[in-house]
């Protein structure tokens, strides 16, 4: 927990720096409950963030997309059997967007099925602009 006061008191000291944030708080909080049981409440955390305006923009794909994601993936993968069984990345995006769902922070679901990267690159910006994401409050 002490990592994550740090962080927010980082981007708090420097609220008008863009951020991007791989994997936060809702990473951990999959984690914990997939591998340990445990449930980590991260409500304050959550508040601050909201606070500075975070975002969550949350990529997906649709199920009969992965295998071929999985293609392109294990060009540079150190460790491509790990992408042997694709139900575990199926189930951990259900896992993400149940989390998400539940987040006080504003959000966006984008399917990058299509890997279309400037479309999605495209639909961030807007939706960031839309929502007040590209300045500080």
């Amino acid at each position: 927990m002490e990592t994550y006061h740090t962080w927010t008191r980082l981007f708090e000291l420097l609220p008008y720096y863009s951020w991007i944030v791989d994997r936060f708080h809702i990473s951990t909080i999959a984690f914990q409950e997939r591998e340990h049981g445990k449930k980590y409440d991260f409500q304050w955390l959550e508040e601050r963030l909201n606070n500075l305006g975070f975002h969550i923009i949350f990529c997906t794909r649709n199920s009969a997309s992965f295998a071929s994601a999985r293609k392109e993936r294990i060009k540079v993968s150190g460790n491509p059997s790990q992408y042997d069984n694709l139900q575990i990345f199926i189930n951990e995006q259900e896992q993400f967007r149940n989390l998400i769902s539940h987040s006080r922070l504003p959000s966006l679901e984008l399917d990058i099925s299509d890997s279309d990267i400037d479309r999605a690159v495209n639909d961030i910006a807007d939706w960031m602009e839309e929502t007040g994401g590209l300045w500080a409050k």
